[in-house]
């Protein structure tokens, strides 16, 4: 698994050698399952109709920027409300893209931690919720007060494109629609968070 990761890291973001094994080490408990069943994957209709109403809107992108160092062309329904959002084109802010899991313990023991950053106003946060079924991810968002919104990939295309294995994953893009830095595994607490997104995205978080 750690050969896997680290292979997958490498042909993306480079030579990050310790965050790349603290994300995928077993004892961080990175992509550890709750009970999940086959009927987790599943689908939700194209512009949001029919999917999660109790999170924001999906944000409004643009035309792909075309970096290489951006994220990957790729066009995902949202899980909530609003069009479908193309990766490649969210631009003008900086943003923390979250691969997770409704099935995945990690993922939801640091959603609360997005939500408090989401919450902030000093970056934007954007889901990716991947190998999983809307109604489960719903239910779980709504036990956790959970509102920043989401795109959904029951496929897992965008971790496929970009080399992602490990989940939760978490991409810091900048304004300008480059990945930065990349956090394989969960955070440990928000203030890591703080601390990366202060050193990565330049901006403070309260």
């Amino acid at each position: 698994m750690r050969l896997r990761c680290w292979a997958g890291y490498l042909l993306v973001f480079g030579v990050l050698v310790a965050t790349a094994l603290s994300g995928c080490a077993a004892d961080q408990g990175a992509g550890e399952r709750v009970q999940r069943s086959e009927s987790d994957v599943g689908s939700v209709p194209s512009g949001g109709a029919g999917s999660v109403t109790l999170i924001d809107s999906c944000p409004v992108s643009g035309e792909p920027v075309g970096r290489s160092d951006g994220l990957p062309e790729m066009v995902l329904a949202c899980l909530g409300p609003g069009d479908p959002v193309q990766m490649a084109g969210l631009t003008g802010r900086p943003r923390l893209i979250n691969v997770w899991a409704s099935w995945c313990q990690p993922c939801r023991d640091e959603l609360p931690w997005l939500q408090q950053a989401n919450d902030s106003g000093v970056v934007d946060v954007l889901g990716v919720d991947a190998e999983d079924q809307a109604t489960s991810a719903g239910a779980l968002l709504g036990e956790l007060d959970v509102t920043f919104p989401s795109v959904f990939d029951p496929a897992n295309e965008f971790a496929r494109g970009i080399g992602i294995v490990t989940k939760p994953t978490t991409l810091f893009v900048s304004k300008d629609g480059e990945v930065v830095f990349v956090l394989p595994g969960a955070f440990d607490s928000y203030e890591q968070m703080r601390d990366l997104v202060k050193t990565h995205l330049l901006v403070d978080l309260p």
